[in-house]
């Protein structure tokens, strides 16, 4: 049976929403839309519910709760309220499960996961609430769920009440017990959203029949989405991400983070093979930041200051012919000017700016980063794999960790360009690896930094001065008025040069200055790639301070390959194309574990592996034994 219980609540509750929209339902069931019905709706104020059980029991084999029972309490309209309420949950009910159908689960390695949500994800509840065992219950009214999904497989859920300034209930023994729930983000197997959100409480996506309720709808999908994304950019890294994305949990694994009406954070862990809630207690004093309010005529000088900084300075509309971007500003400057808050303005500037498709271009307030542009970017490399083939690694610290293969291949993971030290840690590292016969120089991991810390590292594996890359900036009013194409040139640099075969890695999560690293690699004599292709995004971006707390980063200028081909989007081919790493189920024999939760899997017993790491020792084993020489020429 499930693990939660759902209440459909009676039309005292749905009418504080929305008394028209309840009637509206009616006619639908075909019922009397006339003194009847009234009577039924009269009598549900007056404090009639009626409890429904949860629904269909799991199709999986998991532990078990005694189920609900259907209860019935008097009625005092002839038992109208109780046919009419069900009737309209039936008609309009959703069966969650089908329309997110599962097909991820929990793993090793567990891989982040890149999410969507929009105004479809935002579904009408007649009630919800999570039960276990008399140690926890947290009990809404008529709500809102929002889902952020990777594919198809809800990987949150934010549940907030229906009727703005209401609050659910939280009962426990533990901290938070008796405070008022003012919204509740969840995470969670994708196959347990058939119960937690059962068929019998999800009853509508709301009104779009009549114009009028339509346009309210419209509104509120706008508004749940917001808080439903803001919670997600906050709280995800709390449990279960890997690189601020979500990765699947497994299946005995509930959290439940909750906003009081105290201005605690409540955050529980529920374990559902043990039956046991734990609460932790180091997300009390940080909830969601206070909002900030702000008038319209502040509202519209920011969001101005953006469109019109976008308008004269953006030089990637000429590779986005599709992007209308008067249209836009015409669309999200009313959603900005009636704006409450400077988080609202916020995100109606990153909801227009997501529509540059542009990895480069996001949008934070205050302390807060808000959701704007993403595609998925699957990482091709598994760092406890690569320890479980090396044996150790050693980090510098500095944006940079090496180890040795037994038979005498070096490996050097460069993760990031920002520490200024980093070049002369390099420096270090080629010296102790200098006896090394090959070199697997990892990228895959590296989100970018700055270009120069990319030129002097790249100087060492060079014989002679080499074009990498091509840019142009904005040259005038119009959106096609660009300068002329500059080079870009990396040189040599001592005090002598890796002379041996290097294979260099990269994937979609290499990005920005890690691409144009790769591209100063490409032109070395001894270089190959291999992998994936990486992220196509370079920008040079610059940041824009548009008052009221907001910033954003504004990319300048187009990159372009050495033969003069746009890297936005495309990305650099590797010379060698290995397939991507494909997360693996451990065997039963290996207790689950996920490094997000601190649990730990054997990668060899799990079956982990990395393969393009795999493929480029192969490629580099293929010297052969007499003609193996050290990367330090002697």
């Amino acid at each position: 049976m499930p693990l939660v219980r759902t209440v459909v609540h009676s039309a005292q509750d749905r009418a504080r929403f929305s008394a028209a929209g309840v009637m509206t339902r009616l006619r639908r069931c075909g019922s009397a839309a006339g003194p009847a019905a009234d009577a039924g709706l009269a009598a549900g104020r007056r404090g009639n519910r009626v409890l429904i059980s949860e629904g269909a029991a799991a199709r999986r084999k998991e532990p078990r709760v005694a189920p609900l029972r259907i209860a019935a309490p008097r009625l005092a309209a002839s038992g109208i309220t109780l046919f009419l309420l069900a009737c309209c949950a039936s008609l309009r009910a959703t069966d969650l499960a089908a329309h997110y159908p599962a097909t991820l689960d929990g793993s090793e390695p567990p891989v982040g996961r890149e999410w969507m949500c929009d105004a479809g994800d935002v579904w009408e509840l007649a009630g919800f609430t999570f039960k276990l065992d008399g140690q926890l219950e947290i009990r809404m009214g008529p709500s809102l769920a929002t889902f952020g999904h990777s594919g198809t497989n809800v990987v949150w859920a934010y549940i907030e009440p229906l009727s703005q300034g209401e609050a659910g209930t939280i009962t426990t023994r533990l901290p938070g017990g008796g405070e008022g729930a003012v919204s509740v983000w969840m995470r969670f197997n994708p196959a347990l959203v058939g119960e937690l959100f059962s068929s019998s409480t999800v009853v509508a996506r709301g009104p779009t029949e009549r114009a009028a309720e339509a346009a309210i709808w419209e509104k509120r999908t706008v508004e749940a989405t917001t808080w439903a994304k803001r919670a997600a950019a906050w709280k995800m890294r709390a449990c279960w991400h890997s690189g601020n994305l979500p990765v699947i949990p497994w299946r005995k694994s509930i959290m439940l983070d909750i906003e009081t009406t105290s201005g605690a954070r409540r955050f529980y862990s529920v374990d559902a093979e043990a039956r046991t809630v734990k609460y932790e207690p180091y997300f009390e004093s940080r909830p969601l930041p206070k909002l900030v309010p702000v008038a319209p005529s502040e509202a519209l000088r920011a969001f101005d200051s953006v469109w019109q900084t976008f308008d004269r300075e953006y030089a990637m509309f000429t590779i986005r012919p599709n992007v209308d971007w008067a249209r836009l500003r015409d669309e999200y400057r009313p959603r900005a000017e009636s704006a409450k808050t400077s988080y609202e303005v916020a995100a109606a500037v990153a909801d227009m700016l997501a529509h540059l498709c542009d990895l480069h271009v996001w949008v934070a307030c205050g302390d807060e980063g808000v959701p704007c542009y993403r595609r998925n970017r699957p990482l091709n490399g598994d760092l406890e794999a690569v320890r479980a083939m090396l044996g150790r690694l050693t980090d510098s610290h500095q944006d940079a960790m090496w180890g040795r293969t037994d038979d005498g291949l070096a490996y050097l993971n460069i993760y990031a360009l920002e520490k200024p030290g980093l070049p002369k840690v390099v420096d270090e590292m080629l010296e102790m690896l200098g006896d090394s016969w090959g070199l697997v120089l990892d990228l895959r991991f590296n989100g970018g930094g700055g270009e120069d810390l990319g030129q002097q590292i790249a100087g060492r594996f060079l014989d002679r001065p080499a074009l990498y890359s091509r840019h142009r900036y904005r040259s005038g009013p119009a959106h096609a008025d660009l300068g002329a194409l500059r080079d870009r040139v990396v040189g040599p640099r001592g005090p002598w040069r890796w002379q041996t075969p290097v294979v260099v890695l990269i994937g979609q999560r290499t990005m920005s200055s890690a691409e144009s690293f790769a591209l100063m690699l490409a032109q070395c004599p001894q270089v190959v790639t291999m992998g994936d292709r990486t992220a196509g995004s370079s920008g040079k971006p610059r940041r824009l301070d548009a008052g009221i707390g907001i910033t954003v980063n504004m990319p300048t200028w187009v990159d372009y390959l050495p033969d003069g081909t746009p890297l936005e989007e495309r990305g650099i081919t590797p010379s060698v194309a290995v397939a991507p790493l494909v997360a693996v189920q451990p065997p039963a024999a290996v207790a689950p574990g996920n490094s997000a939760t601190g649990g730990k899997v054997d990668p060899v017993a799990s079956g982990k592996v990395d393969p393009v790491l795999e493929t480029a020792l192969a490629h580099l084993r293929k010297q052969p034994p007499d003609a193996r020489v050290p990367g330090r020429p002697r």
